[in-house]
């Protein structure tokens, strides 16, 4: 019997999968590894370097196929398109992942800890007396004494023990990835701010241009995706000046990008983390840092909870309540501060956030 099964070889699923096996722990991840060209949300702060170093995992250098990020472009409040520089920060420059290889290499560090890794999904989990029984896609049946859910926004585990998820302000990113025509120099984040929502962007360390729009559902009105994307950046005033030399693909990634969490974190012998715990609005630059820091918290307190600390469980769901009323008091603030557009029902949506400790 495994001591712990852990759905999702993110970084968050990976991290709790290094952490625990470095403990002593019999630990399996379980991912089916949907194949990806390229993943969004590959913008790596500063301060999550820190938690990589104290955990032993591989950070990210110049020798690697990641690019620092020296700093931020914004246009938010004002017309003004103002320059904030990374390199004078304590912890440093941020980083632009290939978050595949990123991935990849936490997923390595977990198994080199210890950890089992295996290519598959849930098929059908069930408790039985203090255990689980767990059925996979291969039907291959295993029992653990715990489940952690690292499956991402899904959070596919957790809804399948009755758990659900509780979302703010619906929010929709659509990214667009595009092949400069000439060589662009850039090595900043550019957010800017527009009557229908707001634009993130930046070059991939390949060399190619990651171009998103964040807006709610409604903005839409029947129109396509493409459509609505390139009339809505036609529209900016320094997005499309600074990659009018690139040429964008058809097709669009769409995301979910609300922030929200599960009604419950945890329970009786599991516990979720990273996005299926809590997820973030990505104006609040927390995705890649709140998943390294969640799987390693979630591995700690199954850690504890295993070794008979029944204290562990309700601590956790405190620290992540924490978490959560921290990020949408900062992230009102956020929205509140871009004024602009008093009658665009996408910035009027976004400053009547969910009430703090929803």
């Amino acid at each position: 019997m495994w001591d712990i099964v852990i759905f999702g070889a993110g970084a968050a699923g990976s991290v709790a999968a290094h952490v625990l096996a470095r403990q002593g722990r019999n630990i399996l991840f379980v991912d089916p590894l949907v194949e990806q060209s390229i993943k969004v949300g590959e913008a790596l702060s500063g301060a999550a370097l820190r938690t990589l170093r104290a955990l032993r995992l591989p950070t990210p250098d110049q020798s690697g196929p990641h690019t620092p990020i020296g700093g931020n472009l914004s246009c938010w409040g004002s017309e003004e398109l103002i320059a904030t520089d990374f390199f004078h920060d304590l912890d440093g420059p941020g980083w632009r992942l290939d978050r595949i290889c990123f991935d990849s290499a936490l997923r390595e560090a977990a198994t080199a800890s210890g950890a089992i890794f295996k290519r598959s999904r849930l098929a059908e989990i069930q408790r039985v007396r203090s255990s689980w029984r767990i059925t996979l896609a291969d039907r291959e049946v295993i029992l653990a004494a715990w489940v952690i859910d690292a499956t991402g926004r899904n959070a596919s585990l957790a809804r399948c023990l009755g758990a659900w998820c509780i979302r703010d302000n619906r929010l929709i990113a659509l990214y667009s990835i595009g092949q400069p025509s000439k060589k662009l120099s850039l090595n900043r984040t550019v957010i800017e701010a527009a009557p229908n929502g707001w634009w993130y962007a930046g070059l991939l360390p390949s060399g190619a241009a990651i171009v998103g729009l964040h807006f709610v559902p409604k903005s839409l009105k029947g129109v396509p995706y493409r459509e609505f994307w390139s009339k809505a950046f036609e529209k900016t005033c320094y997005i499309k000046k600074i990659f009018q030399d690139v040429v964008f693909g058809p097709p669009l990634i769409a995301r979910d990008a609300s922030g929200g969490c599960l009604n419950s974190p945890n329970g009786d012998g599991w516990l979720a983390c990273g996005d299926a715990a809590l997820c973030f609005d990505p104006l609040s630059g927390q995705g890649i840092l709140s998943a390294i820091y969640g799987g390693m918290t979630a591995g700690m307190t199954v850690h504890r909870m295993l070794s008979g600390d029944a204290s562990a469980q309700s601590e956790y769901k405190l620290r992540l309540a924490t978490i959560r009323r921290i990020y949408q008091s900062r992230c009102k603030s956020m929205y509140e501060g871009e004024n602009r557009w008093p009658d665009s029902y996408f910035w009027l949506q976004m400053r009547q956030r969910t009430p703090l400790g929803n």
